[in-house]
């Protein structure tokens, strides 16, 4: 089975995010299993690990933003 970084540098996060956000959709859509590598590791991923890709995405996302200098600001709220 093909991996979906054929041919992308995965060394660079903002190559790689969007990669990954491509088989979160593919989970979502309801794909049972999606196999990826990147760097030093080759997982499969499943529904159940769906939150784990999420973390990976948005880390992968802040590294990009930062590697071209887009600050990325959060909002505080409060609730009473």
């Amino acid at each position: 089975m093909a991996s979906l970084f054929d041919g992308i540098d995965t060394t660079d996060p903002c190559l790689v995010w969007p990669v990954l956000q491509t088989a979160y959709y593919r989970l979502a859509a309801g794909e049972s299993e999606v196999r990826v590598k990147y760097a030093d590791f080759d997982v499969t991923v499943q529904p159940a690990s769906i939150q784990e890709l999420e973390v990976l995405i948005t880390r992968l996302k802040g590294e990009c933003n930062r590697k071209q200098g887009i600050r990325t600001r959060f909002a505080m709220r409060g609730g009473f």
